[in-house]
């Protein structure tokens, strides 16, 4: 694929980062993308509203669950384009990092969406939700990607 000029700026080379990405994948490849955050993003929804509703009756609180697809929504956006640009600013790399800054975003953002939560919780629920992501949502999402006929288009 072509190179784009790197502009730089007051964010350095992020914006032609950001160009290059977008200029790295076929048409078909961006569809598998876009389906698959949609397709984790609704199998995520499904685990994360059952894994509060659990929690929520274990803590005997009142959750409310209605933001549950949004909240995958923004954590799988996160992770396919964004991990990259938040690595970017920090200026050292230490032991655990690629488990350590997304957990502190599952935590921050589970307080952000359920305010409901005292922050002992939110961070249980994150830690938790964090496991589930990385365990159980990628299988369940490639089962169910294997009766798309959609995504067989690209390869």
């Amino acid at each position: 694929m072509a190179d784009l000029p790197d502009i730089g700026g007051i964010l350095g080379g992020i914006p032609g980062s950001f160009a290059n990405l977008a200029t790295s994948n076929s048409a078909a490849g961006w569809i598998g993308v876009g389906i698959n955050i949609i397709l984790s993003t609704i199998i995520g929804g499904i685990v994360i509203i059952v894994l509060m509703e659990a929690l929520g009756k274990v803590w005997g609180e009142s959750v409310s669950v209605g933001k549950a697809f949004l909240f995958m929504l923004v954590i799988n956006v996160i992770n396919q384009f964004g991990m990259a640009l938040i690595y970017s600013f920090i200026p050292f790399s230490f032991p655990f990092m690629g488990y350590i800054i997304p957990l502190v975003i599952w935590i921050a953002l589970m307080k952000a969406f359920f305010g409901e939560l005292s922050m002992a919780h939110a961070a249980i629920a994150g830690i938790i939700g964090f496991a589930l992501s990385m365990i159980v949502i990628p299988p369940l999402t490639g089962m169910v990607s294997g009766y798309l006929p959609l995504l067989k288009v690209g390869a």
